[in-house]
């Protein structure tokens, strides 16, 4: 190749190290756009599954994944003696904690509960006694799978019953329940604003960053190829 006098040509030891990065990169950026169009298609269906009306809470579940963010009603008892409560940032970013409680079902079976957020003065029960409702309750809200630990989060402690993530088979476990239902329970926020603890704390929101990420690994060899390029255009001698 010549211009100007400029000539291409390729050395060895540049061609050997760049091709095989390249090529990697290439594969990178094409993984990230199966990827894109695996999450594009898992995003549109959870959105009409979420769309959906709420239904009666299945006897059991097969494949977890089918029934996230899914509404669903259910009756049955709080166990409040057993609540467990996760810590978490309130909606306007205070301290505090996710209620976590068995209900106990009118057939017979547990759900874990999450009722909703309360601030950190109100953990010990006794400070809230408007949030233990006695009785017979009708639950609504959309089903979560339990959570992934942060990387920098803490290990959970049943024997304090402190709690940094949910965990149903471990939650569970610490209650000595049976039968218990192998999702969580996000209830719906309260209509009665202002009231703890306030429910919703599941919200529509799913990660997809692979476009970027796609573009990146693209950027990245397109930057690289025009390094070898460029550091092989020789002079005339």
């Amino acid at each position: 190749m010549n211009l100007k006098g400029y000539y291409f040509k390729p050395r060895l030891w540049s061609t050997l190290m760049t091709l095989p990065i390249l090529v990697m990169l290439i594969l990178l950026g094409n993984w990230q756009v199966a990827r894109l169009s695996w999450k594009l298609d898992l995003i549109q269906k959870i959105e009409q599954r979420y769309g959906l009306p709420a239904a009666p809470i299945p006897a059991a579940v097969q494949v977890p994944d089918d029934w996230t963010y899914r509404h669903v009603t259910v009756s049955g008892r709080f166990l409040y003696t057993r609540e467990m409560p996760i810590y978490g940032i309130g909606p306007h970013g205070q301290a505090g904690y996710d209620l976590f409680t068995p209900l106990f079902t009118e057939d017979g079976h547990y759900v874990i509960v999450n009722r909703g957020w309360i601030p950190e003065n109100l953990k010990q029960q006794m400070s809230r006694p408007q949030t233990l409702k006695s009785g017979k309750v009708d639950v609504v809200g959309i089903l979560r799978k339990s959570h992934h630990k942060e990387r920098f989060a803490p290990e959970n402690d049943p024997a304090r019953n402190a709690w940094y993530y949910g965990d149903v088979k471990a939650m569970a476990k610490a209650q000595d329940l049976e039968n218990v239902f192998p999702m969580f329970l996000y209830e719906d926020k309260n209509s009665d604003d202002g009231a703890y603890p306030i429910g919703g704390r599941s919200r529509l929101t799913i990660v997809n960053n692979h476009l970027d990420y796609a573009l990146t690994w693209y950027g990245l060899a397109i930057v690289l190829f025009i390094i070898y390029l460029i550091f092989n255009i020789r002079k005339p001698r």
